[in-house]
């Protein structure tokens, strides 16, 4: 059963979209638990408006010293974990990368952004060099404006923190905000550029779980 953790430190980068719409594009083939561990509930809120019965996802609200109870039991259940992480270097991120088997930190092309991935990145890369390279870890550029300057920089950018970087990514769209005020996701909607960003995500997640997949 992968767990997947979405951090990072800074808030306003689209943890929650990314979180709630790949939890959906999991759940179209997979029962998914969806973790709500932010103080803002915000992923929390999203899920009591989904319609009832819409996908094979769950969700529960997760507190410091409970999450990692939560995915160990979510194993009898669930194919997959996402975990919704609140923003800053706190307790409970450090117990969500300890849990997770891939970290996804999304980034939105600026470069103050960028500067304040530094911090996380520390924490990941200092857990995989006690638990043999694991969790996997990759950037996900997010909430981007493909024909300005630096969303076509980023990439170098972010290349020099020493974490991947998916070649998926979510650029500003009106699909995202409708689907978090429907309790749905982009998949449910008609923009097909956010349906492919979803999936291409959602792909290389997979990807990058191959091998946990039982």
């Amino acid at each position: 059963m992968p767990v997947v953790a979405v951090v990072n430190q800074k808030g306003g980068v689209g943890k929650t979209s990314l979180a709630t719409n790949l939890g959906s594009a999991l759940g179209r083939d997979d029962p998914v638990l969806l973790l709500d561990s932010d103080p803002q509930r915000s992923a929390s809120g999203w899920f009591a408006l989904a319609p009832d019965g819409h996908l094979q996802l769950t969700g529960q609200g997760a507190e410091e010293g409970t999450l990692t109870r939560q995915v160990r039991a979510a194993v009898a259940e669930y194919q997959w974990v996402v975990i919704d992480c609140p923003p800053g270097i706190t307790r409970i991120n450090a117990e969500a990368i300890r849990a997770s088997d891939v970290v996804l930190i999304p980034c939105k092309p600026r470069v103050w952004d960028v500067w304040a991935c530094q911090d996380i990145v520390d924490a990941v890369k200092l857990r995989q060099s006690t638990n043999r390279g694991r969790p996997g870890a990759a950037f996900v550029i997010s909430m981007g404006r493909p024909r300005t300057r630096f969303s076509q920089q980023i990439g170098a950018a972010l290349g020099e923190l020493g974490l991947p970087i998916l070649q998926g990514r979510t650029t500003e769209r009106e699909a995202y905000a409708l689907a978090a005020g429907e309790g749905t996701s982009v998949l449910d909607g008609r923009d097909r550029v956010a349906i492919e960003e979803i999936n291409g995500i959602c792909q290389e997640v997979k990807e990058m779980c191959d091998g946990i997949l039982v």
